[in-house]
C-alpha cells in the first residue's frame, strides 16, 4: 500500500526525481566546511520568513498601532519577545554571514570567470539584505527607528536633481506620518521577499551550474578524482553549521532578552538618532563630509564601491586565483573593509564618550520602561505617544524643562546659576553636597554652609539618614541609617538646621522630612518661608503657577532624577505624613511605581 501512495505521488509530481537532482550535485575535490556559508544564508532567510510571518499575524501597519501591536507581540503574547528577537537579531546574522560569504567567495576567485554573474547576483543579494534592514528599522514606530530612518531618508535627498523625488516618493509625502510607515511596511514584507526571492533562485542555478570553486591549491587529480554527493557529505555539514548558528543566536536573544522596544515614536523629541550598526560607517563618513562635500560622503564614495563590485569580475582578468597573484585587487577590498571596520569602530567609541549621547541613551532607557509599564493598562487607540497623557512623570519632566531648566543643570544642558540636578536626590548627590557645599554643581560661591570634615563612608552614612526621611529611599541600609543619625542628631549640623517645628528659627533650612513630598512641594511654593532660606533665599516662589496636579507630577519626575528613589503614592490619615490604621500603628504606604 505505501509503496504504491509513493508511485502515485511520484507520477503526478516527479518528487523522487527532484529530490534526486537537488541532493545528489556533485561536490568536485570533496565536501568542505568552507563551502557551509552559502547554505547558512538560506537558512537564515528562511528563519527571517517564518518569524516575519508569525509576526505579521500580529503587526498592524498604522502609525496609531504600530507601536501598540508590537508592545503586544512582545510583551503580551507567548514567546512573542522571543520570536521577534530571532527576527531582530537575524537581519544583523544575515548581513555579517553575508559579508563573510562574499569574502570566502573573493578569496577563492569565485568571481572569475565562467562566475562573474554568480558574483554580480550575490552583490544585488547583499543590497537587498541592506533594504530588508533599513525598511524594517522603522516598523515598531519606536523613537530609535522613527529617528534612525529619517537619517536614512535625508541621506537619499542628497542624490543630485532625484534625490528629492525619491525621498517624498519613499515617505509618501514632505513629512513623517502613516503613508511612510505603509510604504515601509510593503517594501519589506512584499517588494523585497520577491526580488530577494528572484535572484536568489538565479544565484543559485548559476551555482548548479558552475558547481563550487575549490581551494586554490587543490590539485586537479584530487578535484576530478574525488567527487562527494552533496546528500550526505556536504548537507551534513551544512546542517550543523545552520544548528549551530541557531544556537548562537537564540543564546542571544534570550541573553538580551528580546529585540529592544524603545518609547512610541515622538516627532516633537530631539532624539538624536543613530543607524544600525551596518549604517555606522555611513554615518560616521558623512561627519567628514559636510557642507558642499556632502554630496561625496553620501553619493559619491557608496556609488564608486558599489560599482566596484559589480565591475570587479572584468577588472581581474588574471585566470591565477592564488592570492599572490591578485594583490592590487586584494589591496583595494580589503582597505576599503578595513576603511568600512574603522569608521564603525570610530563612531562607536565616539558615542561611548559623549556624555549627550550617553545621557540620552539612560533618558531612553528610563521613558522605555516607563512606556512599558503604561501601555500594560492599555494603548489609546489614537497611539503608543498617547499613553503618556495621563503620565505624571511625563508631564513633570515637561515641567521642569519650561520652569526649571533655565536655571538648574541637569545632564550637561540647562542654567548654571542654581544647582545642578543630575541624578538630584541620590545619596552621592547629599554626601558630595555636605563634602563640599560650595562646589560648582550646588551653591557655588554663594553657599554659606561649611564644608563637613568627615570621611567619605561617615557622609554616606549621613545622607542615608536624611534621605530616610522622605519615605521613598530605594534599598535603605539600616546599620547605615543608625550611623548617620547619630552624626547629624549629635553632631555640627542641629546648631543650624532645625529638625521639628518648635526649632523652626535657626539660620539653614529645616531638615524634617528632608527630600520628601511634602518638603519639596513646601520648598517649590515658598523657598523665603523661614523654614528654609528665609531673607536669603534666591529661588523665586511657584505657589500659585502650578496645580495641585502639575506639582505632584513636578515631584515624581524628580524623584526619577536619582538611582536611589522610587515614586510613591500616599494617603495622608489623621494629620500625619505617614499613614496609619486607626490612628494606631504607623506604616508607611507605597505603591511602587517605578523603579528608577
Amino acid at each position: 500500500m505505501a509503496n504504491k501512495l509513493r508511485e502515485w505521488i511520484e507520477d503526478r509530481t516527479g518528487l523522487n526525481n527532484f529530490l534526486k537532482i537537488a541532493l545528489d550535485e556533485p561536490v568536485h575535490g570533496g565536501a568542505k566546511w568552507s563551502y557551509v556559508f552559502g547554505s547558512g544564508l538560506v537558512f537564515l532567510f528562511i528563519l527571517q520568513a517564518v518569524t516575519g510571518i508569525v509576526m505579521a499575524g500580529f503587526y498592524s501597519p498604522s502609525s496609531t498601532s504600530a507601536w501598540g501591536s508590537v508592545y503586544y507581540l512582545q510583551e503580551k503574547t507567548s514567546f512573542g519577545w522571543f520570536i521577534r528577537g530571532l527576527h531582530h537579531f537575524g537581519s544583523s546574522a544575515m548581513i555579517i554571514l553575508a559579508v563573510v560569504h562574499m569574502f570566502q567567495v573573493f578569496i577563492f576567485g569565485a568571481y572569475k570567470k565562467p562566475r562573474e554573474l554568480n558574483w554580480i547576483s550575490g552583490v544585488i543579494l547583499l543590497l537587498f539584505l541592506l533594504g530588508f534592514g533599513l525598511t524594517g528599522y522603522l516598523l515598531p514606530w519606536d523613537q530609535k527607528g522613527y529617528w534612525a530612518t529619517q537619517v536614512a531618508t535625508n541621506i537619499i535627498e542628497t542624490i543630485p536633481v532625484i534625490g528629492n523625488y525619491i525621498k517624498i516618493l519613499t515617505q509618501g509625502g514632505s513629512d513623517y506620518g502613516n503613508f511612510t510607515l505603509t510604504r515601509f511596511y510593503s517594501i519589506h514584507v512584499f517588494l523585497l521577499p520577491l526580488s530577494l526571492l528572484f535572484f536568489l533562485f538565479i544565484h543559485i542555478a548559476l551555482f548548479r551550474k558552475h558547481g563550487v570553486t575549490p581551494y586554490w591549491k587543490m590539485k586537479e587529480e584530487i578535484l576530478h578524482n574525488r567527487v562527494d554527493p552533496f546528500w550526505p557529505d556536504q548537507m551534513f555539514k551544512d546542517i550543523v553549521f545552520a544548528i549551530g548558528m541557531y544556537a548562537i543566536l537564540a543564546g542571544w536573544v534570550f541573553w538580551n532578552k528580546g529585540a529592544e522596544l524603545l518609547a512610541p515614536a515622538d516627532p516633537a523629541s530631539n532624539f538624536l538618532a543613530r543607524p544600525e550598526w551596518y549604517f555606522l560607517s555611513l554615518f560616521q563618513l558623512l561627519k567628514y563630509c559636510q557642507g558642499k562635500f556632502l554630496i561625496v560622503g553620501t553619493v559619491i564614495i557608496p556609488t564608486l564601491a558599489m560599482i566596484f563590485l559589480f565591475v570587479l569580475p572584468f577588472i581581474d582578468r588574471n585566470v591565477s586565483r592564488y592570492p599572490s597573484k591578485r594583490v592590487p585587487v586584494f589591496c583595494a577590498v580589503f582597505s576599503g573593509l578595513v576603511g568600512v571596520v574603522a569608521l564603525t569602530a570610530v563612531a562607536i567609541i565616539h558615542d561611548s564618550h559623549d556624555v549627550h549621547i550617553q545621557h540620552q541613551k539612560e533618558d531612553s532607557e528610563k521613558q522605555a520602561a516607563r512606556a512599558m509599564k503604561l501601555a500594560a493598562k492599555g494603548v489609546p487607540p489614537a497611539g503608543g505617544m498617547f499613553i503618556f497623557l495621563a503620565d505624571p512623570v511625563r508631564l513633570g519632566e515637561k515641567i521642569f524643562k519650561e520652569s526649571c531648566n533655565g536655571c538648574h543643570m541637569l545632564r550637561g544642558e540647562g542654567g548654571e546659576t542654581a544647582s545642578d540636578f543630575t541624578n538630584f536626590g541620590a545619596r552621592e548627590w547629599v554626601s558630595e553636597l555636605l563634602k563640599n557645599p560650595k562646589d560648582a554643581k550646588y551653591f557655588k560661591e554663594s553657599g554659606a554652609m561649611p564644608p563637613v570634615k568627615l570621611p567619605d563612608e561617615s557622609l554616606l552614612d549621613m545622607a542615608e539618614f536624611l534621605l530616610s526621611q522622605s519615605g521613598n529611599l530605594l534599598n535603605m541600609n539600616t546599620d547605615r541609617l543608625e550611623r548617620g543619625k547619630e552624626l547629624v542628631l549629635k553632631g555640627n549640623c542641629v546648631i543650624c538646621h532645625p529638625f521639628g517645628d518648635k526649632e523652626a528659627k535657626k539660620v539653614a533650612p529645616n531638615l524634617t522630612g528632608y527630600l520628601s513630598e511634602t518638603w519639596l512641594k513646601e520648598f517649590i511654593k515658598n523657598p523665603a518661608d523661614l523654614k528654609f532660606y528665609g531673607a536669603r533665599n534666591k529661588m523665586p516662589a511657584f505657589e500659585g503657577k502650578f496645580t495641585d496636579r502639575e506639582l505632584d507630577a513636578l515631584i515624581q519626575y524628580l524623584f526619577t532624577l536619582s538611582k536611589d528613589r522610587i515614586l510613591i503614592s500616599r494617603k495622608e490619615e489623621c494629620g500625619k505624613r505617614l499613614t496609619t490604621t486607626s490612628c494606631g500603628q504607623q506604616k508607611p504606604r507605597r505603591e511602587n511605581v517605578h523603579l528608577v
